[in-house]
């Protein structure tokens, strides 16, 4: 019983002990190695559970050190990992106490999601259903929230072009245009429990919950409303 705690003490401490290589050379992949523990460590922190692929852009050298025992100590100096583009490592290496030198290089980071992407080209300002998409694993870029659910954006209408085989967001999608510029409209007011009702014609075009300019028919006056429906307005008081 006393051997395996001793064991165990050891394994401990040396977790916490600065690394020697045999012949004063530190591997590349060694120092490959514990770049990607430490910003395993970060997405840890962060919360990221998804899947990832974390590897260099191109393999480190071997590195030739004096003698003296060597203490490495890898960073992240953002303190942040980007999902695009690469992610900056710093590796310090210190040689019997006293710093050698900095290695500087660069990780790939690549976070894996299951979001839907477009099937085809989705045109702009028509409404979209569940056959344009498809549930597929990409890699993302952590700058958006993209949909995983079709429903979340069943019916709503792109305001820009997607191509076949992107990812969405909710913010490429608005809600259909209902009201077109000349159609004529329902205005409604409803102010201190009175209420009334006129007609008249919508000047700018809107979707339901907008703000446009409609003109009453009978007092020719322009006014602000809210678009409620197809064929109604709500006078903003």
């Amino acid at each position: 019983m006393k051997k395996i705690i001793f064991i165990a003490a050891v394994i401990f401490l040396m977790n916490f002990a600065p690394r020697v290589f045999a012949n004063q050379i530190v591997p590349g992949g060694q120092l490959e190695a514990m770049a990607i523990e430490e910003v395993e460590r970060l997405l840890a922190e962060s919360g990221e559970i998804r899947r990832r692929e974390i590897s260099l852009l191109r393999p480190l050298a071997n590195i030739s050190l004096p003698n003296g025992i060597i203490d490495i100590k890898v960073s992240v100096p953002a303190a942040t990992v980007n999902y695009i583009g690469v992610t900056p490592i710093k590796a310090r290496i210190s040689v019997g106490g006293r710093m050698y030198r900095d290695v500087n290089f660069v990780v790939s980071v690549k976070v894996f999601d299951y979001v839907i992407i477009a099937n085809h080209d989705l045109r702009m300002e028509t409404p979209v259903t569940e056959s344009d998409f498809r549930l597929a694993e990409i890699p993302i870029d952590g700058r958006a929230e993209y949909v995983k659910d079709i429903q979340d954006v069943k019916g709503l209408v792109p305001h820009r072009i997607i191509r076949a085989g992107s990812p969405v967001s909710i913010n490429y999608f608005d809600q259909p245009l209902v009201i077109r510029s000349g159609a004529p409209v329902k205005i409604v007011v409803n102010y201190k429990g009175i209420k009334a009702s006129a007609k008249g014609v919508a000047m700018t075009r809107g979707r339901i919950g907008e703000i446009i300019k409609v003109k009453n028919e009978s007092s020719q006056r322009i006014v602000t409303a809210r678009v409620i429906d197809s064929g109604t307005v709500e006078v903003v008081m």
